[in-house]
């Protein structure tokens, strides 16, 4: 039996990752759409790309609040690098 099957019957992974989803939107700190979310045993993974380490970091911040005692955070989130100077396109 796994930690997910001990929630309340009315609180399954889907329902997780709905209100991961939903904070992620809403809280000040975070306001991203764009950040995938998925629950696999006692393991909550996030993947996408933000353009800051801070954000990132936020990210992992409002997620570790949700989460249920027992289960495991796996922030993959890449943080993207631009170049301040436009690259000239060989062709």
């Amino acid at each position: 039996m796994t930690l997910l099957d001990k929630l309340a019957p009315e609180e399954p992974a889907k329902y997780l990752v709905a209100k991961i989803r939903e904070a992620l939107a809403q809280d000040p700190r975070t306001n991203v759409l764009d950040v995938q979310v998925r629950v696999a045993a006692e393991r909550v993974y996030l993947m996408g790309t933000l353009e800051l380490e801070e954000r990132r970091e936020a990210v992992q911040t409002v997620v570790q609040e949700l989460l249920p005692l027992g289960m495991t955070l796996f922030n993959n989130i890449a943080i993207a690098c631009y170049s301040a100077e436009p690259a000239e396109e060989v062709v």
